[in-house]
């Protein structure tokens, strides 16, 4: 199997054949597995161990927060990848994708305006669901284009919360 990841800006081509991960095409001793019943994962990288929770936003997109530090992914199959290129090449940026709500609940809080420009791993906004509240964080540098979701608003699973927009060529989220 054959992914690309997208994370800090840097793209990495990642292959696992036959037990054996390769990145960027060296070999890489690495082994993922559960901690607990819970979505903790251990990651043991290069002789380290290290703690990981993945969350899924949706489409390919990840928040890893890896011992404590929060980062948001892209990861692509080879054929998501050759569209993204394609796109690219053309000049049609995919654009930052919407953050949507994962799962029903009620908005506890909008942490951006319209406007604001946000890095990868910011917070959005806080949804409470089954009487745990979530932070819900950018996935990628972007400007907030428009907010669907007011504190106190009951939201549906896949319901779009805020936009964004890309940031202008040169222009940094920081």
């Amino acid at each position: 199997m054959e992914y690309f990841v997208h994370v800090d800006g840097e793209r990495l081509r990642v292959e696992l054949k036959g037990g054996i991960l390769r990145v960027d095409g060296e070999v890489v001793d690495a082994d993922l597995a559960p901690a607990s019943r819970s979505p903790i994962r251990s990651l043991r990288l290069a002789g380290r161990s290290l703690r990981v929770i993945p969350r899924r936003n949706g489409r390919g997109s990840w928040e890893l927060d890896v011992e404590g530090v929060r980062r948001g992914a892209v990861v692509l199959d080879r054929g998501q990848e050759a569209i993204r290129e394609a796109r690219k090449a053309a000049g049609h940026g995919s654009g930052p994708q919407p953050l949507k709500a994962p799962m029903p609940g009620m908005v506890v809080r909008v942490e951006v305006a319209v406007g604001d420009v946000v890095e990868v791993g910011q917070g959005i906004a806080i949804v409470e669901a089954m009487k745990m509240e979530n932070e819900l964080r950018a996935a990628a540098p972007a400007r907030v284009k428009a907010i669907h979701a007011r504190e106190g608003m009951a939201v549906e699973k896949d319901m779009i919360l805020v936009e964004f927009e890309a940031l202008d060529e040169g222009e940094d989220a920081s």
